[in-house]
């Protein structure tokens, strides 16, 4: 199926790649749905490219007796490479890879609580985005006029208060941007107080959730990110595939006797990378407690030197990957004695 926002281009084929039949249905629960009842859903295999529709297209076919795939369109390299470009040309091409076996890892599609996580994490995220652009405006406009105001959103609110008081001397126009930016950037803030709350409490009831926050320099926001991102482990045979999906691993290059590692490959979710570096960079400047002390020693021994202190982070924050997949998998908490005997047996 080549799904768009107002239609679905379908491609029936048989198990030998032959085409039944083709058509064109509104993206709809309504019309997906008779149009299963009109295919019939006895061993009936579907296909559909990850977009805006994927999980209306998701939940309605699965609800009707389905099994349906979806793929990253760029992995699709028999539809992106195609000089002849057209909808029904897409749908069957996918039906064909779907005949053929021949198809890239299907993309992981979310029910339920990871649903709803990701939700409320992709809204945090949105309003931090757009809180930081009014900021900026804000900044932009103390410049034009030859003021600017210390890093850091305190300082900013601090100097708009200032200088949107009476007396200010400031112009009626960029005062009016300024007091717009100020409006904005309150607003926004409230509404990210609203959702923080809210992944707070989430935080506290998953238990899954509280076991990764066992790990030094992992809190509320990161070990929901973690959750959310892994969704369902046992759909990761071992902690390496995880590593990869993060986008954590290095990429290879390798052709004949030659084989050269470069930087990792930040493919995946990049929102899950992020967190992990980042809780990697505050256990290695701030985390001083005794069960953090295993996971500092393995940072120390990548970072040689100054200019490696990058390269560590990232081993860090795949490290700290690996033990939450072990977390999740096997039911337990953090245990640094276990990372202890392991750097005792190095040494």
């Amino acid at each position: 199926m080549d799904v768009h926002s107002k239609s679905t281009v379908w491609c029936l084929l048989d198990a030998a790649g032959e085409v039944l039949d083709t058509g064109s249905v509104a993206t709809t629960s309504v019309s997906l749905a008779a149009l299963v009842e009109k295919l019939g859903k006895d061993d009936l295999l579907a296909g559909q490219e990850i977009g805006t529709m994927s999980y209306l297209v998701h939940d309605t076919l699965s609800a009707a007796g389905v099994k349906i795939l979806s793929f990253n369109a760029a992995q699709l390299r028999m539809i992106a490479a195609s000089r002849k470009k057209t909808d029904r040309r897409d749908a069957y091409w996918l039906a064909k890879a779907l005949a053929s076996g021949m198809y890239p890892h299907p993309v992981y599609i979310p029910t339920g609580e990871i649903r709803e996580l990701r939700a409320l994490l992709t809204q945090r995220r949105m309003l931090q985005v757009e809180r930081n652009r009014w900021r900026y405006r804000a900044r932009a406009g103390l410049r034009s006029v030859g003021r600017t105001a210390p890093p850091g959103g305190a300082h900013l609110a601090r100097s708009l208060r200032r200088w949107l008081a009476p007396g200010s001397g400031l112009e009626s126009h960029v005062r009016e941007l300024l007091g717009l930016c100020q409006r904005q950037e309150a607003a926004l803030a409230l509404e990210l107080s609203r959702v923080d709350t809210e992944l707070r409490r989430k935080a506290r009831a998953i238990e899954p959730v509280t076991r990764l926050k066992t790990i030094p320099g992992i809190g509320d926001l990161v070990a929901l990110t973690i959750y959310a991102s892994v969704g369902e482990i046992a759909r990761f045979p071992n902690a390496k595939l995880l590593g990869a999906y993060a986008g954590l691993v290095p990429s290879v290059y390798q052709s004949g006797a030659s084989q050269r590692l470069g930087g990792i490959t930040k493919q995946g979710s990049n929102l899950l990378r992020s967190a992990l570096v980042q809780s990697a960079n505050v256990l290695m400047a701030r985390c001083r407690k005794a069960e953090a002390k295993p996971l500092r020693e393995i940072a120390a021994r990548v970072q040689t030197s100054r200019g490696r202190r990058k390269i560590a982070v990232v081993a860090l924050a795949r490290h700290l990957l690996r033990i939450a997949y072990y977390l999740l998998r096997d039911g337990t908490t953090y245990d640094d004695r276990r990372l202890q005997r392991r750097s005792e047996l190095a040494a």
